[in-house]
């Protein structure tokens, strides 16, 4: 390691430093010109720079406040001009800064054991083919439409639901789609579930229990009747929505197409 001795304290080269810190160069060198780390030595010969062992310190200060994502400019409120730095109040800070980055990991990490478990049921079953799930009762906020919605009407849809007074953790599992109900005439509604316990106007009950369900490459709810025909006869309820596949087309996901026997709404609706 090259060391220069000629104002009395050992000076460790940029190059140095980039090895003992893991920092590369032209990050050193951004830290100077943003006045966060400055060398303590610049030769006015060759303009290299020279920084003391202590300065290790603050570049470890640096490299803490970049994993967890303080910037670098706001760094600089918590040092003096002679060099001290209010070290309680940078680590008060960080700690509030990665308990809200965890805080956000956490619940990234919830949303992919949601897709996972949905790839995983996805899975088992092939396009176009008809098979039965368990599904519990489900209270719908619904939007009632004419017709199946293109993209700029469900976004706009999709926007008003986010209006609602949910709380975010009942958003992570909550479904959306488009429901039918097959009986005593036929009537298209938008939905988002909701919490059994929120009160909201246009929810309606959805039974649970044995679903007939196919999935789809494209919208098929208008055809429910006719898919299911062998399997449902009678009123029925068509609930479509989008699931997540191992592989999928972005601009094209799959659906879900489930029925099940209609059940008069004068006792399930509120």
């Amino acid at each position: 390691m090259s060391v220069i001795t000629g104002h009395k304290k050992k000076l460790l080269s940029i190059g140095d430093m980039s090895k003992l810190t893991g920092s590369a160069i032209k990050s050193l060198r951004y830290y100077e010109r943003i006045n966060v780390l400055k060398p303590a030595y610049v030769s006015p010969e060759t303009g290299y720079r020279y920084y003391t062992l202590d300065q290790v310190h603050l570049i470890g200060m640096i490299q803490f406040s970049i994993e967890i994502g303080i910037p670098l400019a706001q760094m600089r409120q918590f040092m003096e001009s002679d060099g001290t730095m209010d070290f309680r109040s940078f680590i008060k800070e960080g700690r509030e800064v990665a308990e809200k980055k965890m805080k956000v990991l956490k619940k990234g990490l919830r949303h992919i054991d949601i897709i996972e478990r949905h790839m995983d049921l996805a899975e088992q079953h092939q396009i176009g083919q008809i098979y039965t799930r368990k599904i519990p009762t489900k209270n719908f906020h619904v939007i009632p439409i004419e017709k199946s919605l293109n993209e700029a009407e469900r976004i706009k849809i999709l926007q008003s639901f986010m209006k609602l007074p949910i709380e975010e953790k009942d958003w992570e599992e909550a479904e959306y789609g488009i429901l039918c109900e097959y009986a005593p005439r036929e009537a298209m509604y938008y939905f988002v579930e909701v919490p059994e316990n929120i009160d909201l106007p246009n929810v309606k009950i959805i039974p649970g229990g044995t679903y007939f369900c196919m999935q789809t490459e494209n919208s098929e709810i208008e055809k429910a009747p006719e898919l299911f025909k062998d399997h449902i006869e009678g009123p029925c309820y068509a609930i479509e929505t989008e699931i997540f596949t191992g592989r999928i087309k972005l601009n094209k996901p799959i659906c879900e197409l489930r029925v099940v026997h209609y059940v008069p709404q004068s006792s399930q609706s509120r």
